[in-house]
């Protein structure tokens, strides 16, 4: 798409506390023709200094000052600045919901040629974001002139009328000198009915595109004693303006339903306020006095406008109680609202209209990034590729920097990112350096004294008479850019087979390494020393997977793994390892078998970034996409593949030549990556992540509970009849385990293990 420039609008007052969160949010969206516009409208605190800095770091920000106005007029001054194609009004205290926002508003403006076109929000608290508030609007590039739809857009659901959440063809308000207006509160939708009667092309979007904070400390949320004049004020000088403009009017049910829910905030803001009943109805009272609201509430009571609106429980709602105002019904009608409030009917109404396509949204928020998480994989694969100088595209506002530092951390990833988080050293907090100079100070220390075992072990091991690898560990840091950086914890090597890993394993106890008690897995013997670090000693490629086909493969394939057999030099140390083909084969397994139980964080998808950016032979990708066929494993190579093209760095066409975001449903790498990093290190994260599912359903539990009994008992299992007695001990042991470890609730790992199902079966594994 040839990008056409939106100008963001922020007008700050007041919102220093929530302003780093904001200016965030928009410094990361992934459209690139983007500028942010900040109007400090005088404010008394620190917003005024921190707009100054953001404008120096960062220039694609400009702030202008102005004494303070009001949002309306703030608003104005950020548009009279604007260059845009496009303007978007942002709130100092909101945030923008996701990196992809404005890319999402501006494909559909582009597409469809809309002068407004309006996406979906989110209400969030603190850290707990709710479930989306729907426009339920759909309209493309039209102009629906019906009462309904005035209805349903400016008071059942809202979306019409808010200045946010929408993106507006500047164009559309300069020429039809369409400025927001400078009411003290309730502007937005003064400013969007007068744009409404502009006959305007509406486009709208299913994804969140606005996250609105719900603070109680903004104008929304404050006591107003003038809210009665001010709303009817806005009704009134509607349609004064239209007889100004010299338009026709006949948009009189938007102002009569106006001043019907006018009633409804007056009697909430007093209750809300504790001035009671009494005080409410008195309010009430005022408001039925005044002219312009007698006469619409009449018109509702005789049924006018009402008979226009699809939804039948509101139109009986309105129209009884437009008749309690028509005969003076006052006190009744506020004792109808309090009923409504203490029931909490409204949020009743609105869960229920949220759930209507809640499924769909829960779909959507699993495939869409969160901005720490791509925030990380930004950093990450500056480190990766070396091309540690990012730009100013990254910004490093408290709140998130804690927590790319703490998932980063958690990750094993944070000294790959030290080149590039050193460039960002005067922006970085005190806490957050220290970590990283410490994480690294570990992670080189930590490498140098496992290069140096490797070698001593393996050249002890080869004095013997055995034949052994390197896999991944110091073999596989060569290929960073920085080797010392490489995160690892033990020395992984491969020998031919049993009777090999049986002499290797009385090599390792002469030199004081002990067989550990607890052994995790099938395929390898893990020996430990007196400094703590495990020697696993793999007598296959990975675990036996629920396949006799890739386990088959990997038996035969392990000879060629000894004959394959070649010297590399690791931080000025030569150790053997096989040819690239095999070893590329060998780190898609290790992430496999991972994925398929509790799953595995950033630092494996690492390895395979600086593996394959550094083979640059066509041979090397053709043998190891022929050997992934032959395994059944094709569809993970290209799904692991893509994430790391997308989101870290590989380079594309260094494995496959297909266009592989086409081979998935839309947003599936952003799925597989979220769930790579809700994982972290080996699924430590989440205690409820025991495996995945390879299929939905009944069958694929108990397929997957088969698979474990074989796993746990791979002698006993061969005998068939054995078998009832061997679930019923995998299930004890499970559940024994279970408490043991504090792991959640059978029904909880059970509902996860299904949830990653869906990431299972695109993947086709074993087919």
């Amino acid at each position: 798409m040839n990008e056409k420039k939106v100008s963001i609008i922020i007008p700050v007052y007041k919102t220093e506390k929530f302003l780093d969160s904001c200016v965030h949010s928009a410094l990361i969206q992934r459209y690139t023709e983007i500028e942010i516009i900040l109007v400090d409208d005088g404010s008394p605190d620190n917003c005024p200094q921190l707009c100054d800095r953001y404008a120096e770091r960062f220039s694609t920000i400009s702030v202008i000052h102005q004494k303070n106005q009001g949002l309306g007029i703030a608003r104005n001054t950020g548009m009279e600045h604007a260059k845009g194609e496009y303007v978007f009004f942002l709130d100092s205290d909101d945030r923008l919901d996701g990196p992809d926002a404005i890319a999402c508003l501006a494909r559909e403006a582009d597409r469809t040629g809309a002068d407004i076109t309006i996406g979906n929000y989110r209400k969030f608290r603190d850290d707990m974001i709710m479930d989306v508030n729907h426009h339920h609007l759909h309209a493309e590039g039209s102009y629906p002139d019906t009462a309904d739809f005035r209805f349903e857009g400016f008071y059942r659901y809202g979306n019409l009328a808010y200045n946010w959440g929408k993106l507006y063809r500047r164009s559309f308000l300069i020429n039809n000198d369409l400025k927001c207006r400078a009411y003290p509160f309730t502007q937005d939708k003064a400013h969007n009915m007068l744009c409404y009667a502009y006959h305007p092309k509406y486009a709208f979007v299913d994804d969140s595109v606005y996250l609105y904070r719900v603070n109680e400390e903004s104008v929304t949320f404050r006591y107003k004693k003038n809210l009665m004049p001010v709303w009817i004020s806005i009704a009134e000088e509607f349609h004064e303006e239209l007889k100004k403009r010299g338009m026709p009017d006949h948009y009189s049910d938007l102002t009569a339903f106006h001043i019907f829910f006018g009633s409804f905030f007056i009697v909430k803001q007093e209750l809300q306020a504790g001035k009671g009943i009494f005080r409410a109805a008195s309010e009430i009272r005022k408001y039925g006095k005044n002219a312009f609201v007698r006469k619409a509430m009449t018109e509702l009571a005789k049924g006018r406008y009402v008979e226009d609106i699809s939804n039948r429980t509101w139109e009986i709602a309105i129209q009884l109680a437009a008749i309690l105002f028509r005969i003076h019904g006052y006190f009744l009608f506020t004792i109808g609202i309090a009923m409504l409030r203490g029931l909490n009917i409204d949020g009743r109404i609105s869960e229920k209209r949220n759930k209507i396509k809640g499924k769909k949204y829960r779909e959507y928020e699993k495939k869409n990034v969160d901005s720490v998480s791509l925030g990380l994989c930004q950093l990450l694969s500056g480190g990766l590729t070396g091309q540690n100088d990012l730009g100013e595209k990254i910004p490093f506002d408290r709140e998130t920097e804690t927590k790319i530092i703490h998932m980063a951390q958690q990750h094993r990833v944070l000294p790959m990112m030290f080149d590039v988080l050193e460039k960002y050293e005067e922006q970085l907090s005190e806490e957050s350096l220290n970590l990283l100079y410490q994480n690294a100070e570990r992670t080189v220390k930590q490498s140098y004294r496992l290069l140096f075992l490797t070698k001593e072990i393996v050249t002890d091991l080869e004095a013997a008479g055995l034949q052994v690898l390197v896999l991944k560990g110091s073999g596989v840091a060569v290929c960073y850019p920085v080797p010392e950086y490489r995160k690892s914890g033990d020395v992984d090597l491969l020998l031919e087979d049993a009777e090999s890993i049986e002499k290797a394993g009385e090599v390792l106890k002469q030199k004081g390494y002990l067989v550990k008690e607890e052994q995790h897995a099938n395929h390898h013997v893990a020996y430990q020393g007196s400094e703590g670090i495990d020697i696993e000693l793999h007598a296959m490629l990975a675990e036996p997977f629920d396949d006799e086909r890739i386990n088959q493969n990997m038996r035969e394939l392990q000879k060629n793994y000894f004959e394959e057999k070649r010297i590399v030099v690791s931080m000025g140390v030569e150790l053997p390892v096989t040819s690239d083909p095999l070893q590329a084969l060998e780190l898609l397994l290790h992430m496999l078998q991972h994925f398929l139980r509790a799953g595995f964080g950033l630092r494996l998808l690492a390895d395979w970034v600086v593996f394959w950016n550094c083979s640059d032979d066509r041979n090397t990708a053709e043998r190891f996409t022929a050997l992934a066929e032959r395994c059944g494993v094709t569809g993970f190579a290209k799904a692991v593949t893509l994430v790391c093209e997308k989101y870290l760095g590989l380079q594309k066409g260094r494995v496959y030549d297909a266009d592989l975001e086409a081979e998935f449903t839309d947003g599936y790498a952003a799925q597989f990556l979220m769930d790579i990093v809700h994982a972290e290190e080996f699924g430590k994260a989440d205690p409820t992540r025991m495996v995945a599912l390879r299929k939905r359903g009944f069958f694929g539990y108990i397929k997957e509970f088969h698979y474990q009994m074989k796993l746990n008992y791979p002698q006993e299992s061969r005998s068939k009849w054995k078998w009832p007695a061997l679930w019923i001990r995998t299930f004890m042991v499970f559940i024994e385990n279970n408490r043991r470890l504090g792991r959640g609730s059978l029904g909880s790992i059970l509902r996860s293990a299904g949830d990653r199902a869906s990431v299972v079966e695109e993947m086709k594994l074993f087919q």
